[in-house]
């Protein structure tokens, strides 16, 4: 026998007789029954792990979006009562007739047809007289959709009058 094939069937020759170790049986190079149980649990247990984060980072994604247009509802009602024409009488405040309450949908990009319904709401104070200046706000309320909690995102503006 050569010496390739006896290393390759773990043989070993000594003084020119070809013997096998006694410290080494053949047919026991398998793994035990406890040890597939511990590498099961092992792969378990880091795929939940990959699955849970998995699922976080959906759910932070869902709701950065859900947040960002929420932001833009409440940024385009402000334009919208910003761009209005005030010219400060002392008798009346024209400025303060753009306060109110609007629902609307999100704009959410989704194939599902996923809705989220917001309510903005606006409200104009008058802060000062002398020099006039009045407080624009508005406050965008929705609901996170399958998690619950309802979360405002708010803007506000201090604006002059158009002189």
């Amino acid at each position: 026998m050569s010496w390739s094939i006896a290393l390759m069937y773990g043989l070993m020759k000594i003084d020119g007789i070809i013997r096998k170790p006694a410290n080494r049986r053949v047919g026991t190079a398998a793994f035990t029954l406890i040890e597939v149980v511990f590498a099961s649990a092992i792969a378990a247990l880091v795929l939940a792990g990959m699955f849970q984060g998995y699922t976080m980072a959906a759910r932070k994604a869902q709701y950065s979006t859900c947040s960002l247009a929420a932001n833009s509802m409440a940024m385009q009602q402000l334009e919208g009562a910003y761009s209005g024409n005030w010219v400060p009488s002392y008798s009346q405040t024209q400025l303060l007739t753009l306060s109110r309450t609007q629902t609307a949908n999100l704009c959410l990009p989704s194939a599902q047809g996923n809705v989220v319904t917001c309510t903005n709401y606006t409200t104009v104070n008058q802060v000062s007289t002398n020099p006039p200046y009045a407080l624009i706000q508005v406050q965008c309320v929705w609901t996170f959709p399958n998690y619950g909690g309802t979360y405002t995102n708010a803007v506000s503006v201090l604006r002059g009058p158009n002189e």
